[in-house]
């Protein structure tokens, strides 16, 4: 009997509870989301023949970097595909570094943003073999036929790697213009679905991404593989959703498109599929408030729709305007009232730190959070992460080095100035009667979770700063 490839698709294991994707990555400790890129390479991987996938996920595991080497010396892998984080970044080169010189006869694939941005320093620094640039799905899986064959790499586009000391790189991935050629995720890969969850949300919980790459302008996002627009049709969620009830029993599902409601007629056409099939799904994705109207959303409410997070930014329009949002201000109330008054959960993620940012701007972010009914706020420190136009526009004022990875402003006034705006906006969004007086039939539903998100805000608004609301550490939080 022939001997399958081993092929393991490896979550790294990371000192704190964190989420990592292509486009970004976080401290999640009131959230985990599943790796949904690796299952996406799992399952496209698996349909060549004599091919074997396993996938380890450390972080649902909580495992550390030693089990992590057992499960790996266990399975004896011929190859290896991991993601590399952003802030994680170094952690994660070095945890590369070790896990390899402990399987030497494992071939190691990398991909990610900063991967893709800085394929030699990732070769150099982590010891892996591979980088994919770009897209990772067809391009590892031809990788994958080249080593089966001629262990050969030069002629595959999207591959950066070393040959006797010298650096080759063959340039990004092409992109896949249609995505609904690749197989749904290999979501029978996890051993338990309850490990993923979101606050608030029930359980068993998934994602789908049924959109890549993001058209808008905004200057410091890093998008998912680009601008140009791809999309799964209708039937092929309708597909990918009922397969994960029959597998899993999903109750709760999660859009990660940057824009979910980019298309209308897509998001209306899928609503009403959601309505006729029955399916009994609740779900959030993220949204504009520029690309929502009323009508789509009592829709998107009666198809199931909880919850829809919004990149508010800022309630400065002066600030909108620097980051090259294309929102207006006033419109982005409008539009979280309405969602508001039908009943849809509204959570926005506030950006804070710019360089040019005042005392003024910051007050209308608070005011604008307050007034708007938000049901959730997330405050978030700016960065100009290399690949974006901002990193291009704010070169002179960051201290930047891949590895050791350093990403900071040169000023340091403003990392002090951003963590008292912190704890200045999460008091004054969260500690108000009325917003607890809104939030009595939350605590009924979800009475542990709630104390203990209480708690742990009230410790790190007051005495410490070990508690990491909406994911993203201020440069003085602990």
């Amino acid at each position: 009997m022939e001997r399958k490839t081993k092929i393991l698709f490896l979550n790294l294991p990371a000192e704190e509870q964190i989420t990592r994707r292509y486009m970004c990555s976080y401290p999640s400790p009131e959230s985990l989301l599943p790796p949904l890129e690796l299952l996406s390479c799992a399952a496209t991987t698996r349909e060549l023949n004599g091919v074997e996938v396993h996938l380890f996920d450390a972080i649902a595991e909580k495992a550390s970097l030693s089990r992590t080497v057992e499960f790996i010396s266990e399975i004896n892998p011929c190859f290896i595909l991991t993601l590399t984080g952003f802030e994680c970044y170094e952690q994660d080169i070095n945890n590369i570094r070790y896990l390899k010189s402990n399987s030497p006869n494992t071939k190691w694939a990398v991909f990610g943003h900063y991967a893709t941005y800085f394929p030699e320093e990732t070769l150099k620094n982590s010891g892996a073999d591979l980088v994919v640039c770009g897209e990772p799905e067809i391009t590892f899986r031809k990788i994958i036929e080249a080593h089966s064959k001629t262990d050969n790499y030069n002629n595959l586009k999207g591959v950066a790697f070393f040959n006797n000391n010298d650096f080759f790189t063959t340039g990004l991935s092409e992109r896949i213009n249609d995505p609904n050629i690749l197989p749904i995720p290999a979501y029978d890969l996890i051993p338990s679905i309850d490990r993923y969850y979101e606050p608030f949300m029930k359980k068993p919980y998934a994602m789908i991404q049924t959109t890549r790459g993001c058209p808008y302008g905004c200057n410091y996002c890093v998008k998912s593989y680009g601008s140009k627009l791809s999309q799964l049709k209708v039937d092929r969620i309708i597909e990918e959703i009922k397969f994960l009830k029959e597998l899993h029993n999903i109750k709760t599902l999660r859009f990660i498109d940057d824009t979910f409601t980019i298309n209308k007629k897509r998001v209306v056409e899928l609503c009403n599929r959601l309505i006729q099939e029955k399916l009994d799904i609740e779900w959030m994705c993220l949204s504009r408030t520029d690309n929502i109207d009323e009508s789509t959303a009592l829709l998107m409410k009666e198809a199931g729709c909880k919850r829809i997070y919004f990149g508010v930014e800022s309630g400065s329009q002066r600030m909108l305007d620097m980051l090259g949002k294309g929102i207006k201000a006033n419109e982005a109330m409008t539009t979280l009232l309405m969602l508001r008054r039908i009943g849809i959960e509204t959570a926005g993620f506030f950006l804070s730190g710019h360089p040019y940012e005042t005392k003024e701007d910051f007050k209308e972010s608070v005011s604008f959070a307050v007034k708007s009914k938000l049901s959730f706020v997330c405050f978030n420190p700016l960065q100009a992460y290399p690949g974006t136009p901002f990193f291009e526009q704010m070169r002179d004022k960051v201290h930047f080095s891949i590895y050791p990875y350093k990403l900071e402003w040169k000023d340091e006034t403003i990392n002090k100035k951003f963590s008292e705006n912190k704890v200045v906006f999460y008091t004054q969004f969260y500690i108000r009667i009325a917003y607890f007086v809104d939030g009595l039939s939350v605590f009924y539903k979800y009475k542990s979770h709630v104390i203990k998100l209480i708690v742990d805000m009230l410790r790190y608004l007051f005495w410490d700063r070990r508690f990491v609301i909406g994911g993203i550490k201020g440069p003085q939080d602990k």
